[in-house]
């Protein structure tokens, strides 16, 4: 199992003057581009392994689950503000099922019971950010018996299907749909029916909480990470410049060795990193009525920077098994605000196409969480109950952080301040998919 030792390089990252005078130091403007390379490179990596240490470990009071690894936890409720924990963009449709696998000492076997007609998808993230899918997508609802087997390898029982991924290092995000209230119940049950079993891990412990982006521990991270995962084809001359950095996989990196203007270079690059995903990680692949999506957020190949910046807004399944549309400005292009109410038309016939079910959340734009609201109502879609149809059979949602006059049935509250939607479609059809679908813009009706 890949462990992080916590002792070193907890310095405090340079400010921001001080990275501004990086071209007068060649070593230390040479340490920075590498570093910020590296930064980009390494962030899915590093972030996951900051999750694992913290739904590992007793790192709060508050955290909703912890497990070793190896063992599933699953949240008992549907998620509020409250019970999010660090996950980002949420949603508040499914039960969320958690797991971080370590297959170095062999295979990890999973029993799931047959879910028949409920919507599951149990989601594999590999610790470069690609999500590998097993549910109802694969195996239509039927009760399967599956091995996890990574690159370390390991004997498959007889009975079990093997499914392979590309790092011994994975966390699983399972999601169980409960189609109402009164539903709960049972869909607890059948996530809880899924079975687990491999080499136990260490038990939870309290511990500190990991925080890699505040310090060159970064680095730290990603040298340990590089180590630990299979060369992959295509990327020698970038490791070797990792290496030379001092960070890649044939060094240990040290940060009590590193010159005064390395260790500047290296900590403008955590520093600034962020700033530079926010700017230039994001670019859709499509905008339709202010919607944007990027069908290549779940494989984004050689494309590092959209591959951080997926890592750093939460992740996504793989298109075939779900899209997330988002919009953060209105039709009139000005940023979605609170203080305003909007509407979204959905005209007779044309809800979003899909065969499990969709939902439209709001987030907090600086946090990407979930806001609590007077309603206690943390999205609305196919399963809210007591929707209105307008009389040409369209139905129209209003967004505002107030109580719209036209009645709560169709309100989604939203944040007071900066906001931005999110549209979950699972299980898309083919429309939504290659774009012949629209989603309908988001009007600002007032102010």
């Amino acid at each position: 199992m890949l462990t992080i030792a916590l002792a070193l390089a907890a310095a405090g990252l340079p400010d921001e003057e001080q990275c501004r005078a990086l071209s007068q130091d060649p070593e230390a403007a040479l340490a920075y581009a590498v570093g910020l390379q590296g930064f980009i490179y390494g962030y899915p990596l590093v972030d996951l392994l900051k999750q694992q240490h913290n739904e590992t470990h007793r790192v709060s009071p508050e955290q909703p689950v912890a497990a070793p690894v190896n063992e599933i936890a699953i949240y008992p409720h549907l998620l509020t503000p409250e019970t999010q924990g660090q996950l980002r963009a949420a949603n508040a449709d499914t039960l969320y099922l958690n797991a971080w696998l370590d297959l170095s000492r062999g295979p990890v076997l999973l029993d799931v019971p047959a879910f028949g007609a409920r919507y599951y998808t149990l989601a594999f993230m590999d610790l470069y950010g690609k999500p590998h899918h097993l549910g109802t997508r694969t195996n239509g609802g039927a009760a399967r018996r599956y091995a996890l087997v990574g690159p370390s390898g390991g004997a498959v029982p007889e009975g079990y299907e093997a499914v392979r991924l590309p790092t011994d290092t994975a966390w699983m995000l399972g999601r169980v749909l409960v189609t109402s209230a009164a539903d709960l119940p049972a869909a607890r049950q059948a996530a809880a029916a899924i079975r687990m079993a491999g080499a136990p891990g260490q038990p939870v412990t309290a511990a500190e909480p990991l925080r890699p982006f505040d310090s060159l521990r970064y680095f730290q991270m990603l040298n340990a990470a590089l180590k630990a995962v299979p060369a992959r084809p295509g990327e020698t001359a970038l490791m070797a410049m990792f290496d030379q950095a001092g960070f890649g996989p044939a060094q240990q990196f040290d940060p009590d060795r590193l010159k005064p203007g390395e260790a500047l270079g290296l900590g403008c690059a955590v520093r600034l990193g962020p700033r530079v995903l926010a700017q230039r990680g994001f670019r859709p692949a499509r905008v339709q009525n202010g919607w944007m999506w990027s069908g290549a957020m779940a494989d984004p190949g050689n494309d590092f920077l959209l591959r951080a910046e997926v890592a750093r807004g939460g992740y996504v399944n793989a298109p075939e098994e779900s899209i997330y549309p988002a919009a953060i400005t209105d039709n009139r292009g000005e940023p979605l605000r609170g203080d305003r109410l909007y509407r979204i038309r959905f005209a007779k016939g044309e809800l979003p196409p899909v065969d499990a079910f969709w939902s439209l959340t709001a987030y907090d734009r600086a946090t990407s969480q979930l806001v609590a609201n007077q309603l206690g109502r943390y999205n609305i879609g196919d399963r809210t109950p007591g929707l209105r149809r307008d009389k040409d059979g369209a139905l129209s949602l209003y967004l505002s952080a107030q109580r719209p006059r036209a009645g709560s049935a169709n309100w989604l509250p939203v944040p007071s301040g900066s906001f931005y939607l999110v549209m979950r479609l699972y299980l898309p059809r083919r429309e939504a998919l290659d774009g012949r679908y629209s989603l309908p813009p988001i009007e600002r009706i007032e102010p």
